[in-house]
């Protein structure tokens, strides 16, 4: 959808953006918790969730799993995440969308 044709498409991509912010902050404020706990878990899949919506697919594996090593290993993504949400909370976020996403 073109935004300057359809203005609600812009405003509807920000809503979903504003609600995986929200996600991601409460995500944040569970970074002392183990990746594999419930409460990380249902965090990252409400993230799922909305990403879904957000992009229309049906399956996030291999680009929350590509997001993840971003995180992971990417000092300039490093550097933001943590500016924004706390020291380390990067790290945390990577490793746990890859503990959700991974086969293992």
């Amino acid at each position: 959808m073109n935004a300057v044709t359809n203005p609600a498409s812009t405003e509807l991509f920000s809503t979903y953006q504003k609600r995986l912010g929200s996600v991601l902050e409460k995500l944040a404020a569970k970074k002392e918790c183990d990746v594999h706990s419930f409460d990380v878990k249902e965090l990252v899949n409400e993230y799922d969730f909305v990403s879904k919506q957000l992009y229309q697919m049906d399956n996030l594996t291999q680009m929350m799993l590509e997001m993840a090593q971003l995180y992971l290993t990417d000092r300039q993504m490093q550097d933001a995440t943590d500016k924004v949400y706390g020291e380390g909370t990067s790290e945390f976020f990577g490793l746990a969308f890859r503990a959700f996403y991974s086969k293992e």
